[in-house]
């Protein structure tokens, strides 16, 4: 059972799970929630309180659940996870970088500061995007990325087909990148999909991927990214490090 709890004058909804989810209650909470996102366009926050995450009772519980964010991430400002569960760290700092609300975790007794930090925090429009340049030595280049905010799949747009025609006409060009990613908060979920196939169509390319940041998932990002390309990947906290090894 998942019980919910509308509270349409905070724009905030309340879930709370009683035993292991089921694949209708993710039905009950789009009957509830979606009349009030038709009505006024978005949710402030959602808190999902619950002391132990109960898990699901069976595949398609777990399948309507990715379903429903799927739907509703982009009609969230907030999400609070306010639960004693090391699933709530888990999703603060690597679930969080694929969906578009913002996402906190508090610990059970927490509460009254969950709802302080949703109602407390602005909804002003967030800046993001992707800045990239390009310099090229006969078939050697050097392409600089710099990254702000949560990038979307209309980031990506712009940057492929740079990359694109800068390569146009090169059989085999040696790609060398400075990617600075101290100002990213992560990706939309089809943006992380669109990162991962531009890695997919360049992974022989590259030779050598300088990552600037200091984000404490950067390692995890550092190794999973360098399964799917044949060059080096490194992360530096400075950027004249970074581009000293680039040029070596």
């Amino acid at each position: 059972m998942l019980q919910v709890t509308l509270n349409k004058e905070d724009s905030l909804v309340i879930l709370e799970p009683h035993g292991e989810l089921s694949e209708s209650d993710f039905t009950e909470v789009a009957k509830i929630i979606d009349p009030y996102i038709i009505e006024v366009g978005k949710i402030r926050g959602i808190i999902i309180k619950t002391e132990f995450f109960p898990g699901w009772n069976s595949f398609s519980a777990l399948i309507s659940h990715l379903n429903f964010v799927q739907e509703h991430h982009k009609k969230v400002s907030y999400i609070a996870l306010v639960t004693d569960s090391m699933l709530g760290d888990f999703a603060e700092h690597i679930v969080s970088h694929f969906i578009s609300a913002k996402v906190q975790h508090f610990a059970y007794d927490a509460l009254d500061e969950a709802k302080k930090w949703i109602l407390d925090s602005s909804l002003g429009i967030v800046q993001h995007g992707v800045s990239i340049s390009i310099e090229r030595i006969d078939d050697n280049f050097l392409l600089s990325f710099c990254a702000i905010g949560r990038l979307t799949h209309e980031d990506y747009e712009k940057i492929t087909p740079i990359i694109d025609l800068a390569l146009q006409g090169v059989k085999e060009p040696k790609l060398n990148v400075f990617a600075d990613i101290s100002q990213l908060d992560g990706w939309e979920l089809r943006a992380a999909w669109d990162d991962f196939k531009i890695g997919l169509k360049y992974a022989y390319d590259f030779d050598k991927i300088a990552i600037y940041g200091q984000q404490s998932w950067l390692k995890y990002g550092v190794i999973i990214s360098s399964w799917f390309t044949s060059g080096e990947v490194k992360q530096f906290n400075s950027k004249e490090e970074a581009f000293n090894w680039l040029r070596t």
